[in-house]
């Protein structure tokens, strides 16, 4: 195993996230002429998608998942999150509304991110999560990090 893996923001997936954007921006735009709050905030909300699809889309190293035997790192054009894997007690599949992916299990000693793990679980029902945005299939996103934390985890 190598001591480094890194998986890239999806290109298809990116090209979805702004195609999609772009059609909700296009019924708000329409939908502004008989419900013109809705339609403005259609528009505003899923405007803000428009760059981020372009960025995952011509830029994938932007938006990653990196792990090392340390832990992982997320990291997006707006933030970078570092985990220990001594921090954490399992990773497992979830979906919320139908969006699959990864729910972050955090160990019972974490202190790190108490309030924005209080809401997320109240939000969401799960303290943490990875999104279904990169360059592999989420099972086996999950199966790698599940071995990686088995491994790490007992030599950190």
């Amino acid at each position: 195993m190598a001591d480094e893996l890194t998986f890239h923001a999806s290109r298809g997936k990116a090209a979805l996230i702004l195609l999609g954007a772009i059609a909700f921006v296009v019924i708000g735009y329409f939908m502004r002429l008989e419900k013109p709050f809705i339609g403005w905030a259609c528009m505003i909300f899923f405007g803000l998608g428009i760059p981020v699809g372009l960025i995952m889309l011509f830029s994938p190293n932007s938006t990653y998942l990196r792990l090392d035997p340390e832990g992982f790192e997320m990291g997006s054009f707006v933030k970078k999150t570092r985990i220990k894997w001594t921090d954490v007690a399992g990773f497992e599949l979830a979906s919320i509304r139908g969006a699959k992916m990864i729910a972050i299990i955090y160990a019972p000693h974490y202190e790190g991110q108490k309030i924005g793990r209080a809401v997320s679980e109240n939000l969401s029902g799960m303290e943490g999560a990875i999104g279904n945005a990169y360059n592999a299939p989420l099972a086996e996103v999950l199966k790698t990090l599940n071995e990686w934390r088995a491994r790490y985890s007992r030599t950190a």
